[in-house]
């Protein structure tokens, strides 16, 4: 909580919870790409660690800049990310909804194959997750939001 004494609350301890987040993330990938590469898949191997690395290097960004954000005194949230929140949110879950009916269908029909249910699940989360990072960075970047 915000008080007199400590003004920045507790946006640093976020930022800390949000920093090994990244690490415990960084290392699944790893984890995974040894695990898959001792069973001979070699290109999955070094695409899980393309991706982990990607990742490892957007979020070193993504802390820093709010680390010296937090700094300066700013607010980690404002009415202005709240919005971009909300709208991004709103319409990732309409683009998300055709989204699995597009798995489902493509999936029907043979153009995807999936091994079993969890492998589908997967699918579709992830790339529930990519649609709203895609809408957050487009009303991120937008300037009016109106």
């Amino acid at each position: 909580m915000k008080t007199k004494n400590n003004p920045k609350g507790n946006d640093k301890t976020i930022l800390l919870s949000v920093g090994i987040l990244a690490v415990l993330l960084f290392s699944t990938f790893v984890l995974f790409a040894v695990t898959i590469f001792k069973k001979g898949a070699i290109i999955e191997s070094a695409l899980s660690l393309i991706i982990g690395v990607i990742l490892l290097v957007a979020l070193i960004i993504f802390l820093k800049r709010r680390y010296t954000d937090i700094k300066k005194g700013f607010p980690t949230h404002d009415e202005r990310s709240n919005k971009v929140m909300t709208l991004a949110g709103s319409k990732a879950f309409l683009i998300s909804v055709w989204w699995i009916l597009i798995i489902g269908w493509a999936s029907s029909n043979g153009w995807f194959q999936f091994r079993d249910i969890s492998q589908a699940t997967g699918a579709g989360i992830l790339g529930m997750a990519v649609i709203f990072g895609l809408c957050w960075a487009y009303y991120n970047r937008k300037g009016n939001l109106e």
